[in-house]
């Protein structure tokens, strides 16, 4: 986002045996705008540590992720087992044998939530606090409601993005900026709750 006049930023992934960056050379270029919405664009660091190392060659491997049918049009299209994007088995060399998971596919909020209550696990806090995405806080995926929630909790950060809008002369959405946005929408009334919710009974949805 914030690249002038510089390479492209390399890809870091951890292994067993430390960290291992690739790319981050070419040429220089801008960039000084946001990333733009794309059903790609969380996923390629994972597809890169999968092909970047010789471990996963030759035996099989499961990645499992947790997209649900309800979240999107786009992601109800998705099948709850298939090869992964990385699969090369019926390759004729460096066999890499990948299955893709996504064993909550076809649960509803309602199921999640009472899986976590059954089995007594503690939600991450963005949930408790009334997000339904785990993301990057300022995420390009973000609603008005969200960003009404970051402008409350987090002012300084949020005025530092919308300074972003004014450098780069474009917003966070196509059609909109930070400011209109937030002021669209309504803070999660269990952000502006005491942090009691450190309990499973916290239900943000």
């Amino acid at each position: 986002m914030l690249r002038d006049n510089a390479p492209t930023a390399p890809v870091v992934f951890e292994t067993p045996n430390g960290f291992i960056r690739t790319g981050g050379q070419g040429p220089e270029g801008t960039r000084l705008r946001f990333s733009q919405v794309s059903a790609s664009l969380k996923i390629d660091v994972a597809d890169r540590g999968l092909r970047g190392q010789d471990r996963f060659l030759n035996r099989r491997t499961l990645v499992v992720t947790g997209e649900r049918a309800e979240e999107s049009f786009a992601r109800a299209r998705y099948a709850a087992f298939e090869p992964h994007r990385t699969d090369t088995r019926s390759g004729s060399r460096r066999r890499r044998h990948v299955d893709h998971f996504r064993p909550v596919h076809a649960w509803s909020v309602a199921e999640v939530w009472d899986n976590l209550r059954r089995w007594r696990v503690m939600p991450a806090y963005p949930y408790q606090a009334g997000f339904s995405r785990l993301s990057c806080a300022f995420c390009i995926f973000g609603n008005a409601e969200q960003f009404a929630t970051l402008k409350w909790m987090d002012a300084n950060r949020f005025a530092k993005q919308a300074r972003y809008e004014k450098d780069f002369g474009c917003t966070i959405k196509r059609d909109k900026g930070l400011e209109q946005l937030s002021s669209e929408g309504t803070v999660y009334q269990e952000a502006r709750s005491p942090p009691a919710c450190q309990t499973v009974s916290c239900r943000p949805f």
